[in-house]
């Protein structure tokens, strides 16, 4: 099966990073374009000046993050679009995933132990459920 659009989430954590290690690896085998997602999520309602300012640093936070994924895709000639989006993370990637013609997501899964996941139900696991194309969870 070939995947020519790759859409990659990620979030800082250890199993993102080995995600989309995972996707620039499978990006230069099928000769793909990765887009590359950071969603910004916060839990904090309100429109105080601290949430604005805890925005702003999550967001430049995942603009550095963004940053080096583009430096790791240029050295390995894989072509990516970078994107920092603002809302639910499973929303997000399930939107995009129906508003573009992706072929894989690949995320990672966060280190929930199986309670957890169970109380709470992860984005991996949610985007599984509604996303239209085939999900990549990597550990």
């Amino acid at each position: 099966m070939m995947f020519s659009r790759i859409l990659v989430a990620i979030d800082g954590s250890e199993s993102a990073k080995k995600a989309f290690e995972r996707s620039i690896y499978l990006a230069q085998k099928c000769n793909s374009k990765l887009d590359v997602v950071h969603v910004v999520s916060c839990e904090l309602g309100g429109d105080s000046a601290i949430i604005f300012d805890l925005m702003d640093e999550l967001k430049s936070k995942a603009e550095k993050m963004l940053e080096e994924c583009k430096i790791e895709a240029s050295k390995n000639n894989v072509p990516i679009e970078v994107m920092i989006k603002q809302g639910d993370p499973a929303q997000i990637i399930i939107e995009l995933s129906k508003n573009n013609s992706y072929d894989l997501i690949i995320m990672g899964t966060r280190g929930r132990n199986a309670f957890q996941e169970l109380l709470l139900g992860s984005v991996s696991l949610k985007v599984m459920h509604h996303a239209i194309c085939p999900v990549m969870v990597v550990r």
